[in-house]
């Protein structure tokens, strides 16, 4: 073939190919396709590869495989579960805690870390295909991986407690430092009374002056030395001290002379006031403790047990009404 040849060959084939792109498309393949068919041909070949993905291609484990996952990746730790079990079927506390014993803090806080992630994502999974929330039939399962996750949550939470504890510590030894400044104050003016008389399980016993009357009446030292105050005096007398509040209105208030046997009207006004504001006070501690305890006030039952300062503060009433009714609003 001579160069005549050859040079309309090449132009034939160049016509040729000009003429078949304006009819055809060559594909990634190098396949030739009609235009007018081509869109078609190109849907089929998506549906095509989206089938063949679909069958071949990766996929999310199901909820299943999830749960096979995570019984194979904490298989160790389950099988020493089991070997701790008793005959009972129950798992002994400490030997099953030996399973996360033997790590650290760091170490068994990803540990958890990492549990709670994989068991959310399998539950989320569950969810998913089945569409009903995990249930505790559901759980049973994977009843070895919760226990697991369990330990590893109660021994983080035991070695955060400590802390907490100190701080609690710290804050009662706080108050217990504020209470004890608090009754100073009344410690002094308690000492300046005790000049006066005498103090007998935390009640003020009135002694009697060394004149007057009271001197040439033995009876009356013998009942005052006597007489013990009620479980309900000593009961508010101790809680009183406690809170740094004394059995006074104030520093220079007469003290109360609550069990020394003294007739009412043989006391001095300010005796009687004092000791009427100190039994109301009391009474009605006891009635707001009692209503607080059992939802109702008390009963004239209720009150037999505390019948004595009862009576005596009605004695007092009626004995500060008789010599001054001004009186009677203290």
């Amino acid at each position: 073939m001579d160069v005549r040849d050859q040079l309309m060959q090449a132009a034939a084939q160049t016509v040729d190919a000009l003429s078949f792109t304006q009819t055809h498309v060559i594909d990634e393949d190098f396949r030739a396709h009609n235009r007018a068919t081509i869109e078609s041909v190109r849907s089929l070949q998506r549906e095509q590869r989206s089938r063949i993905e679909q069958t071949y291609g990766p996929q999310s484990p199901s909820a299943d495989v999830l749960a096979l996952q995570l019984l194979s990746s904490y298989r160790g730790e389950i099988t020493f579960l089991d070997h701790s079990r008793g005959r009972d079927g129950r798992t002994s506390p400490s030997a099953a805690a030996g399973v996360v014993t033997s790590l650290t803090h760091g170490q068994c806080l990803s540990f958890k870390k990492e549990m709670k992630q994989r068991i959310h994502e399998w539950e989320r999974v569950f969810c998913e295909e089945r569409g009903v929330a995990v249930t505790t039939r559901d759980k049973a399962m994977l009843r070895q991986v919760y226990e697991l996750y369990k330990l590893a949550k109660n021994r983080l939470r035991g070695e955060e407690s400590p802390t907490n504890g100190g701080g609690e510590d710290n804050n009662n030894l706080t108050n217990s430092q504020s209470q004890t400044q608090q009754p100073q104050g009344a410690r002094s003016s308690s000492e300046r009374a005790n000049s006066a008389g005498t103090v007998t399980s935390g009640v003020r016993v009135r002694t009697p002056s060394p004149s007057g009357s009271q001197v040439d009446n033995p009876a009356r030292r013998v009942v005052g030395s006597t007489t013990q105050p009620s479980g309900l005096q000593r009961q508010v007398v101790r809680s009183s001290t406690s809170s740094g509040l004394s059995a006074n209105e104030g520093p220079g208030s007469t003290q109360p002379t609550i069990g020394s046997g003294i007739r009412v009207s043989q006391m001095s006004n300010e005796e009687l006031a004092a000791e009427k504001r100190y039994l109301k006070r009391i009474l009605h501690r006891f009635e707001s403790d009692f209503e607080q305890r059992n939802g109702f006030a008390p009963t004239r039952n209720d009150r037999q047990a505390h019948s004595y300062e009862y009576i005596r503060y009605g004695e007092l009433k009626n004995e500060i009404i008789r010599r001054m009714p001004s009186v009677a609003g203290g």
